[in-house]
């Protein structure tokens, strides 16, 4: 019977924690930061590309 409800408490306490754990990561909006780097990465290659054609032609 103890053990019974020691494991259901640890149940309880893994789901506490992962939930608490998504929150955070969540609060911390780091996937959409990333996102926005990615984004700006990609428009500064293009950027670069389209004036590299630029620079060539002028010299």
């Amino acid at each position: 019977m103890i053990l019974l409800i020691a494991l259901v408490l640890w149940v309880i306490g893994m789901v506490v924690l992962m939930i608490v754990i998504r929150k955070a990561v969540d609060g911390s909006r780091t996937s959409d930061k990333l996102d926005i780097l990615i984004e700006e990465i990609r428009m500064l290659r293009k950027e670069i590309r389209e004036s590299k054609h630029i620079i060539d032609k002028r010299l």
